[in-house]
């Protein structure tokens, strides 16, 4: 499974192109694969995942030959990504359509955000602001994430390592 962390500045080019930050993709098991697949988060922020890893992520999904509500209203997900092939620079274009899906057809200046099994895509400007609106409590979301890993020690978790 990835595990992309950090924030990284970076610009979207005059011809949609998007370098991926090294340390980026030095977090990048090739297991996972080597190219990305872009898609449109629930927040409207384009997400990032590798290849393979969404591959096995969309394999997951059951399917039956009668469509659901639910599997219909997922079909918009599946129909909306697109896969991206990094160059030697690795550097992907982006798809027009998906930046206008995301309102960043007039942006340049972008953060991309590791979280966890995917990377996600910001207008820097919103980043920061972001970040100034949910750094006061930072110190308490740590507090009560490190309460819930106690409570799940203490409920007999086996996937929390020891303090």
């Amino acid at each position: 499974m990835p595990f992309f962390t950090g924030e990284h500045e970076t610009t979207i080019g005059a011809k949609r192109r998007l370098a991926i930050s090294s340390a980026l993709r030095d977090e990048q098991l090739s297991v996972d694969g080597q190219q990305f697949y872009l898609v449109l988060g629930p927040d409207k922020h384009l997400w990032l995942y590798p290849d393979e890893y969404y591959r096995k992520l969309a394999a997951s999904m059951k399917r039956s030959l009668l469509p659901s509500r639910q599997t219909k209203k997922l079909s918009l997900f599946f129909a909306m990504a697109r896969l991206l092939k990094p160059d030697a620079q690795g550097r992907v274009v982006l798809p027009e359509k998906s930046l206008q899906r995301a309102s960043l057809e007039n942006v340049q200046d972008v953060t991309l955000v590791g979280e966890q099994d995917h990377i996600e895509l910001w207008p820097s400007e919103e980043w920061e602001r972001y970040l100034e609106e949910n750094m006061p409590s930072y110190e308490e979301t740590l507090y009560e994430a490190a309460q819930v890993l106690e409570d799940q020690r203490s409920a007999g978790g086996n996937d929390v390592p020891d303090k």
